[in-house]
């Protein structure tokens, strides 16, 4: 058993410490870790490569993140989610226990397609396959056990069901089930998906968003709902949105 071996199996046990960052730096060199102080990950989890998470992330017991893995910040991932390749999940999404974010393919085309077996017994490389990274928007609900494919995109405030096989890219706001995946409805009307992508809360500094709670406890049903940075309401007061101090 190697060095790294032995260093990944640790921080996979313990949780991945503070401390132990340093220790990824001096003795790996397949893993690179930025995490932020505040982030909370479980014991059992196994991070691989280049794995960047930022604050108030989660990720719960037995996920896997194995590649270039960029999480935004407040993002829950729920128990055994497995994120490998190039995938970048935004700020404040919902994921359900057991997704899998597979950017990498088995190479079809060669009369083996196991990769073990090109570098073991051929001593060759079989590499894989790829039809582009994954990207994930920003509060994004993704169901228990969807699978997300190379290439896809999923836009800001969109839905995937669970059990979902998602193949083409999702616009914002959408709901999409299925085996292919596929548009089922719209979270809003067409006036206040815009109003909200417009207004984009996320990038918000969570010092805004908490001044803001009235908002985020409210239904939206017509465009008036999200009211424009800085707005007046009915009576002529100001709106209690204000623009961000910071985007952290």
């Amino acid at each position: 058993m190697t060095l790294e071996t032995v260093l990944e199996r640790s921080l996979s046990v313990l949780g991945y410490p503070p401390a132990a960052y340093e220790l990824v730096g001096r003795f790996s060199d397949s893993m690179a870790l930025e995490i932020a102080p505040s982030a909370r990950i479980s014991k059992g989890c196994l991070l691989r490569g280049a794995v960047d998470l930022g604050p108030r992330t989660r990720l719960s017991r037995g996920c896997v993140l194995n590649g270039d893995v960029s999480v935004g910040r407040g993002t829950n991932l729920e128990p055994n989610c497995d994120l490998v390749g190039d995938v970048d999940v935004g700020r404040y999404c919902a994921i359900a226990r057991r997704c899998t974010f597979q950017e990498t393919n088995h190479e079809t085309t060669k009369p083996a397609m196991q990769i073990r077996l090109y570098d073991e017994l051929l001593e060759s490389d079989l590499p894989p396959t790829s039809a582009g990274p994954i990207e994930v928007g920003n509060d994004v609900w993704i169901g228990t056990r969807a699978t997300i494919l190379s290439g896809v995109t999923i836009g800001d405030g969109a839905i995937v069901g669970a059990g979902s096989i998602v193949t083409d890219d999702v616009e914002p706001y959408s709901i999409v089930a299925g085996v292919p995946a596929e548009r089922i409805k719209w979270r809003f009307p067409e006036d206040v998906r815009e109003k909200l992508r417009s207004l984009a809360w996320w990038e918000w500094d969570e010092e805004t968003i908490r001044a803001n709670k009235e908002f985020f406890e409210r239904e939206l049903r017509e465009p008036e709902d999200v009211p424009v940075v800085g707005s007046e309401d009915e009576t002529g007061n100001r709106e209690p949105i204000v623009q961000p101090s910071a985007t952290l």
